[in-house]
Parts: C-alpha cells; structure tokens; sequence
C-alpha cells in the first residue's frame, strides 16, 4: 500500500492530467489503484473523464455527510476514483481533518492512494499533503514555478513525508528552460520524470478522454511509463486501443469469409 500526494506551489502545471494517467497506468499493469481528487475548490478530475454526474463526492465526505466509501466510483482500466464536487457550498462546513481520515480507509484496500492536491498553501492543499507518507513536486522549468515547489517540498520535509522526487512536465528542450542539473540542485532531490509538453494532452483533456487510453503512443505517455514501472516493480506499458475497421476493410474481410466459407476455392 502507497499513500502518494501531486503537489505543487503553482496551479497550471498538469497534476491532474499526471496523477490520473498515471493511475490509468498503473490500473492496467494489475494494481488495485484509486485517483482522489483533492483540489476541493477546483474539481476537474471526472471532467476529464467525461463524467458528469457523480452524486456523491469527496465534499460530502469533508462535511460529514458521507463516508468515502460513498464518493468511491469505478473508473476506467479497474481504476477507482473519488471526485470532487463543482460547486464550492460545501466548503463552510468541510472539516479537513476528516481527509486524513478517509485516505486511511483507502490505504486498507489499495495498492497505491494517489492525491491530487490543490496548488499553493490554502487549507485544502495543506489537508492532501498532511494525509500521505509519500509525495511528488510537479514543475515545469522555469524559475517562478520551481521557487513554489520548493517552498511545497519544504512544507512536506518539515512534516516528515517521503519525497519521491521532482516531476518536471511540460518540457520542450529548449535553451531558455532551466537545466535538470539545476532544477535538481535548486530542489535538492532527483528528477523522477521529465515529461514533455505534448499536444495529446491537450487534445485529450478537450475531449474528455485520458491520454493514456486517447493516445497510448504519445511522447507524454511514453515518459509516464517509465515512472510507472519504477512504482510498479515491472514494466509498464500502455495499452493500444483497438482499432476499428474501415469500410474497405470490412469488405474485404466479408469476401474473405465467403471464400473460406466455399472451400477456400479460387474461381479463375
């Protein structure tokens, strides 16, 4: 079991696109895996699944009126998630320690937790960090973004949580981009991934698909992979979508049928 938080001073950075592919990833490798959507204020993680009616949320366990095993739902690949609710009414009443709280239910069924935490220091994003043994810092490269995560990897040194290292997303490998070598010296930890910045994920998050299950060959999910197979202790490679036929296919594949169906004779 694995308690593990996406975290980051700055918001715009792809937690979720990462922590939800990631767990798509580690769901189709065998794990028993669940997505918490822990940005309470800023809920996307069932939009970006094209889900749009989840009665129950991670709100509702915050305010008291469900446990979490209510707001639990099943994803794709057998992955679980818990979502977030759209509409901050709920926030007045949410008690925060009661995340700490559902993430040790969760801890009792899953192979791996994974939280993904509102950006910056609000009350939320301090709930998700103060809730996991284990975390990644996500920044892309560039110097005001890695000044947050730094102040997030602090926080979460302070309180004891295993850091598993920096994500840097979104890279092009271009000369005005801070150096691995300095963002690793700047936060004092390694890079666990360097994911670059891909068009398909974009394309995925306006389709309401993951990118895993959208476009398993992309350079984003190549990169993820890679990640995932260091968690897993295996290798982990996406699945490929099954393609559907076009029409000259399917002609040809229905005449092909009929002669196997007469003998396998050729008519000259």
């Amino acid at each position: 079991m694995r308690s593990i938080v996406f975290c980051s001073g700055k918001g715009g950075v792809g937690k979720s696109s990462i922590a939800l592919n990631l767990g798509l990833l580690l769901a189709q490798a065998g794990k028993k895996v669940v997505v918490v959507d822990a940005d309470v204020s800023m809920a996307n993680l069932a939009l970006m699944m094209g889900i749009e009616r989840t009665p129950i949320t991670l709100n509702h366990v915050l305010s008291g009126e469900n446990v979490i095993e209510d707001a639990l739902y099943d994803g794709p690949e057998g992955m679980k998630y818990v979502p977030a609710e759209l509409s901050t009414e709920k926030l007045s009443r949410a008690d925060y320690n009661r995340m700490k709280q559902a993430v040790v239910k969760l801890e009792k069924d899953f192979d791996f937790v994974l939280l993904d935490a509102a950006p910056g220091w609000m009350q939320d994003a301090k709930a998700a960090m103060n809730s996991v043994k284990e975390a990644y810092v996500i920044v892309t490269p560039e110097p005001i973004c890695i000044a947050d995560g730094l102040k997030a990897k602090n926080y979460l040194e302070r309180r004891g949580t295993k850091m598993l290292g920096v994500i840097i997303n979104m890279a092009l490998n271009d000369p005005t981009e801070i150096r691995d070598s300095d963002i690793k010296g700047v936060m004092g930890m390694d890079i666990a991934a360097k994911l670059p910045e891909d068009l398909e994920v974009r394309r995925a998050s306006a389709s309401q698909k993951p990118v895993v299950l959208r476009s398993p060959n992309s350079p984003f999910v190549r990169a993820l992979s890679e990640m995932a197979s260091k968690l897993a202790g295996k290798q982990v490679v996406a699945k490929q979508p099954k393609v559907k036929k076009g029409l000259i296919q399917s002609i040809l594949d229905f005449f092909l049928r009929k002669g196997d169906s007469s003998g396998g004779k050729k008519t000259v």
